[in-house]
């Protein structure tokens, strides 16, 4: 596990070291990795509030609501306790284990009748693997352990098996007593130990090409706009094709799709391998015929295949490319 931690954290878009060690490396949260936190907390938050529809069920933000009428027959309740980190917060990672020290807690509780709380526990077991499996790209990457039973408590986790090992990535509890007209699942998970593991799996499966293989619902960036700068050209014409970078920008922001604008110091190559090592699911391509006729190259940097989209269209279309996101 230290040689992989140590990889990890050597990814300059992601993290800076302060400190490494035998035993534990200190790194600060880059922008990308913040945003890849924020996106699979959203995403956790999105997917247990369609589960509980499913079941009509409501959800409670950390406390059952005191105003209302009635004791729902079953209920959830949300609790989240995340760090803030600023530019000067530290997170510091055991070298051997690969689990943070700092944890931003995720947890869902669910209340239900005594005698139903078994069947939840298995049909939630299921529900949580089927999540991790949908915001990586290698589905297979998570199972389920088995049961374990201790006093009125019966516990199970989801496990990321790598090929160094496995690594837990969250717990469910179900507790039941024999007094208690109430039974209780809960579902804990760690927002940097989620962070951790799915930037190890995108980093595993990207040694061929350079590529960082993050699922498009968590990627940091779904966007990149990079130029085709001519330096034969005039200087007029790469200005403009700067300003319409910004504009793009500035629109898919407002259309909350976060963007990367990379290094356009660097030749075109260059630039989309600086956007595939950060996990960037779309790269647009602006040159001379886009300022012409307002068409550009819309590359996968998954599949690097292209497609024509014209400038007067691309936000709609953009937008519902990722409205499942």
């Amino acid at each position: 596990m230290k040689i992989e931690i140590e990889k990890l954290v050597r990814m300059k878009q992601f993290f800076n070291i302060l400190q490494i060690s035998d035993k534990n490396v200190q790194v600060i949260l880059n922008k990308p990795s913040k945003l890849l936190m924020n996106n699979i907390h959203k995403n956790w938050l999105k997917y247990n509030h369609l589960k509980a529809d499913k079941h009509q069920m409501p959800l409670y933000l950390n406390y059952r609501s005191p105003k209302i009428a009635y004791v729902p027959t079953v209920y959830g309740v949300v609790k989240q306790d995340i760090q803030q980190y600023t530019k000067d917060v530290v997170l510091d990672i055991d070298m051997l284990t690969g689990k943070p020290m700092k944890k931003s807690m995720l947890k869902l509780d669910l209340f239900m009748p005594q005698e139903e709380a078994m069947q939840y526990l298995i049909q939630w077991q299921r529900y949580r693997k089927y999540w991790w499996s949908s915001i990586t790209t290698t589905p297979s990457l998570f199972s389920v352990n088995d049961f374990k039973y201790e006093n009125n408590t019966a516990r199970v986790e989801i496990v990321a098996e790598f090929p160094n090992g496995h690594q837990a990535v969250e717990s469910l509890a179900c507790e039941t007593h024999p007094n208690h007209k109430y039974g209780q699942l809960s579902c804990s998970m760690c927002l940097e130990n989620a962070l951790l593991v799915l930037l190890q799996d995108g980093l595993n499966n990207s040694q061929k090409d350079e590529y960082l293989r993050l699922h498009r619902k968590i990627a940091p960036f779904k966007i990149s706009l990079a130029l085709k700068l001519e330096k034969e050209k005039e200087l007029d014409h790469n200005v403009s094709l700067h300003k319409m970078a910004t504009l793009l920008h500035h629109k898919l922001l407002t259309n909350q799709i976060s963007t990367w604008l990379p290094n356009y110091s660097l030749p075109l190559d260059l630039q989309i391998k600086e956007n595939r090592q950060l996990g960037v699911t779309y790269t647009a391509i602006l040159e001379e015929e886009t300022l012409k006729f307002g068409f550009f190259k819309l590359m996968s940097n998954s599949t690097k295949l292209t497609e024509q989209v014209h400038l007067k269209d691309f936000c709609k279309y953009a937008s519902l490319k990722f409205r499942d996101t």
